[in-house]
């Protein structure tokens, strides 16, 4: 656990992170910390570990990973705060406490069109709040900061400080109608779809394409898709195995909204649950497949895979399979052999290795 110096909050992770690659908050916090109402009713957009919720006095938030609200839950408890109210993606979309919401602050995200997504539902609920956004400076385009400037009424971007960037808008109405439209692609004559945020919403993650052409068919049983994104694996799983239930599960909550979609708008079977890892999954499971992130914002890491490695390992039954795709740089192949009796490369793609693993 840190201590973060200008406000005395003692704050962590979660997932745990070693210090010299994360601390549970950053310069971009501290910008929008100093630049914010500590005591203003306040809606918080994308924060990670909750560090600008524990540190003002009346807010609301929303973020779209699992994750991030345990560490916020978490970090509150530590520092004995009452719970941030946490919204759905839903109760975001509806409003929430219109009249209540003095400023919004957010975190700028990795997308694009999430940020316009997110600009879009502000104006229709607050248009003439004061909108406070930050993030690292070398992780803002140009062209969102034109972007920003051409749409708002008033427009501030602050200096530059400890290679953090502070804007401030106000008068959002030109961002009405601006909210991107859901992105899809077909692929074996099922088509998928995902709103902004959800990673390959507009084409197929290529490592999800090797994994189809190796993922089991004709089986009986509990399958899990770990990590199931839009549900492209979930959806070819479900029509490959009519007779299996399959577990759809992610981190994000942007994911399972698309995942759940996507089952149904092709006609199969399947649950969707959001959770960490396999928090949210309790029956036993007799072949889990995953496509691992290695990025964490705009962190490389592969912490994540390696966490999802050990808590499948755990949770599958004595005979079951662990079938893993990842990028073939990524040094996965050590951690999996020493979790597992038995590991077999299934593929010989030259971009991706897909490993089958036994207990």
């Amino acid at each position: 656990m840190s201590i973060w110096p200008v406000t005395g909050l003692t704050l962590e992770c979660f997932p745990p992170v070693p210090e010299h690659i994360s601390l549970p908050w950053d310069a971009a916090d501290e910008y929008l910390l100093q630049e914010s109402i500590k005591d203003s009713p306040s809606l918080i957009l994308n924060e990670r570990y909750g560090a600008l919720s524990c540190a003002m006095t009346n807010t609301i938030s929303w973020t779209d990973s699992f994750c991030a609200r345990i560490a916020e839950e978490q970090n509150a408890s530590r520092n004995g705060l009452a719970h941030t109210k946490q919204l759905s993606w839903n109760g975001l979309v509806q409003g929430p406490q219109k009249k209540d919401i003095e400023q919004i602050l957010i975190r700028i995200p990795k997308q694009n069109d999430q940020l316009a997504a997110q600009l879009a539902l502000i104006a229709t609920h607050y248009p003439q709040v004061t909108v406070i956004l930050s993030g690292m400076a070398k992780h803002i385009p140009v062209s969102v900061l034109n972007w920003l400037e051409q749409n708002a009424d008033s427009y501030q971007q602050l200096p530059i400080q400890r290679k953090a960037r502070v804007l401030k808008i106000q008068g959002l109405h030109r961002f009405i109608g601006q909210q991107p439209k859901p992105k899809g692609f077909r692929l074996n004559g099922m088509s998928f779809s995902a709103d902004a945020g959800v990673f390959c919403a507009d084409k197929p993650d290529p490592g999800a394409q090797v994994m189809i052409q190796h993922l089991p068919e004709g089986i009986e049983g509990t399958i899990c898709d770990l990590g199931c994104g839009n549900g492209i694996l979930s959806a070819h799983l479900a029509r490959a195995n009519p007779k299996a239930q399959i577990i759809a599960t992610d981190d994000s909550e942007l994911a399972t909204i698309a995942a759940a979609g996507n089952l149904e708008a092709n006609g199969l079977a399947g649950s969707v649950r959001h959770g960490n890892i396999l928090s949210g999954v309790v029956e036993p499971l007799d072949w889990i497949v995953c496509n691992p992130p290695f990025h964490d914002g705009h962190k490389q890491l592969t912490n994540i895979a390696l966490s999802m490695f050990n808590e499948a390992r755990n949770r599958l039954n004595n005979n079951g399979t662990l079938q893993v795709v990842a990028n073939r740089h990524l040094p996965y192949q050590k951690p999996l052999h020493r979790l597992f009796r038995s590991v077999r490369v299934a593929s010989q793609h030259p971009k991706f290795n897909v490993f089958e693993c036994r207990p």
